[in-house]
């Protein structure tokens, strides 16, 4: 199947009398798929300069056939437009093809660490210094099918080398002894801002569980080079063009990926139009946020093609990343709640899940602090796309919006919330009144091992109706803007 990079903007057949310019490319004996409104269906197309001239009959396009044309024959089968994912992580997807890969896999502990096993066997040369980097963890399904997983566990590896771990769901982190020790994570240690270090029962002890920004705690594994960042976008931009992929938004970057893509741009292999949302973080007060907002829209214009769009892809950078909380999937529950998650409690015949106040999570970004930072951001011509997994949190991106749009009524912005995992009924119709983009990913509808038991039970069954409501804010005004997270995935 091939995929175009341009929707055709006219239909018709061009009489073979007619002089026209002749095509770079011609395709034809095919199904093309133009997405108008009558889902209307051509037979071939030509395409000048980037842009696509005729579509039509096989008959119609033969005047666009030259000496230099090339001519694609599809035998009937099907073309249609590039697809466009809002929400992905390029590099990360990337890197992660490279690495020790779990792919995924719903595995007990026995399995998990005989594959780890396999990898670690498979490296020669190492020293005991050298991190084991392992990701794709399908973190709930081995939880539920092999209990609490940390430290004592991983430990039992035939290795001395630090060992990370990294689930899908991209949010939390297991490790050995080893990488603790390297890292000097100890019971001493506190809990960084927006991340949580899980504690062995009874004790201030490091489990081997990190959530969230407590992973950045740690020393390793060291962050690519050059070399292996511009081979990650290689991969990267290899799957996807087997997808059909031609344009992507990296959807939390640092500074480090223009050039790696830039790299890539120069030797002729940028094959998906890229942009890319530059990653902030909270500042402590509302002190900071003129300068936060001062230097990441200083870094973002220097960062962007400002250039029109063209025929060849280009490196756009128009927008900024927040997270306001975690996921909601259990055993991890870092996402931020309207009300609390329920836990399990150990009664006599059997275990029961009760509500915990204890749960109910501090969002990473105040109302105030966000609001302040998106009003900046907005008046500079800056969009936003924030991480909103839970109800509260997806409250709060409302709210920053709301606040933007009642002080400045006539003034356009445009604001991502991506996942909206679980969001409450009385927020459905506000996308639509705030004109706000739900970007959301379908395929996480689906009965898998993030859901089933635990993290239904954790949630409660009056929520159930509230996940994944994409039919229902979709129904109140607002189209949904899909994205697919890759790597990750839950």
């Amino acid at each position: 199947m091939i995929r175009l990079f341009a929707v055709a903007s006219v239909l018709g057949t061009i009489a073979a009398k007619l002089t026209v310019q002749s095509a770079d490319l011609v395709i034809r004996n095919g199904s093309i798929y133009t997405i108008d409104r009558v889902s209307t269906k051509a037979g071939a197309l030509a395409v000048k300069n980037g842009i696509i001239s005729f579509v039509g009959s096989n008959e119609g396009v033969a005047p666009y056939v030259g000496n230099e044309t090339k001519v694609v024959d599809l035998h009937g089968r099907a073309a249609i437009p590039g697809l466009v994912d809002s929400h992905m992580h390029t590099l990360s997807g990337g890197l992660f093809l490279l690495k020790c890969d779990l792919n995924y896999q719903p595995l007990d502990l026995n399995a998990v660490l005989q594959h780890i096993q396999r990898c670690i066997d498979d490296e020669t040369g190492k020293s005991d210094t050298d991190w084991v980097d392992v990701v794709n963890l399908d973190f709930p399904s081995l939880v539920t099918r092999s209990g609490s997983v940390g430290k004592v566990q991983l430990d039992k590896l035939n290795t001395s080398r630090p060992l990370s771990i990294r689930s899908s769901d991209y949010h939390t982190v297991l490790v050995n002894s080893r990488a603790l020790e390297l890292s000097d994570i100890t019971a001493s240690t506190p809990d960084p801002p927006n991340g949580k270090i899980e504690r062995l029962p009874g004790s201030k002890e490091p489990s081997g569980v990190l959530q969230d920004q407590a992973s950045g705690l740690l020393s390793g594994p060291p962050p690519p080079n050059e070399e292996q960042q511009v081979e990650a976008g290689r991969a990267a931009l290899k799957a996807l063009r087997q997808a059909g992929i031609t344009t992507f938004q990296e959807a939390a970057a640092g500074a480090d990926a223009q050039k790696t893509y830039k790299t890539i741009q120069t030797e002729g292999g940028l094959s998906s139009r890229g942009w890319f949302d530059y990653r902030i973080e909270a500042p402590p007060s509302l002190d900071g946020v003129p300068k936060l907002v001062s230097n990441a829209a200083a870094l973002i214009k220097s960062l962007n093609d400002n250039s029109t769009i063209g025929p060849a892809p280009a490196l756009k950078w128009q927008a900024i990343k927040a997270f306001v909380d975690g996921v909601i999937t259990y055993p991890a529950n870092t996402a931020a709640l309207i009300d609390p998650y329920w836990s399990p409690v150990n009664g006599t015949n059997e275990t029961v899940w009760r509500p915990d106040n204890s749960t109910l999570n501090k969002p990473y970004w105040s109302v105030e602090i966000l609001a302040r930072t998106l009003e900046g951001l907005f008046l500079q011509g800056i969009d936003a796309q924030l991480h909103v997994d839970g109800d509260l949190a997806v409250r709060i991106g409302l709210d920053a919006a709301a606040a933007f749009k009642k002080k400045y009524p006539d003034r356009k912005f445009k604001l991502g919330l991506a996942h909206d995992e679980l969001s409450h009924q009385d927020d459905w119709a506000r996308f639509a009144e705030l004109e706000v983009d739900p970007i959301m990913s379908f395929q996480w509808s689906q009965l898998s091992s993030f859901y089933i038991p635990s993290t239904f039970q954790s949630l409660a069954e009056y929520r159930k109706r509230n996940l994944q409501a994409y039919a229902q804010i979709e129904k109140a005004g607002r189209p949904i803007t899909y994205g697919s997270d890759w790597p990750v995935r839950r």
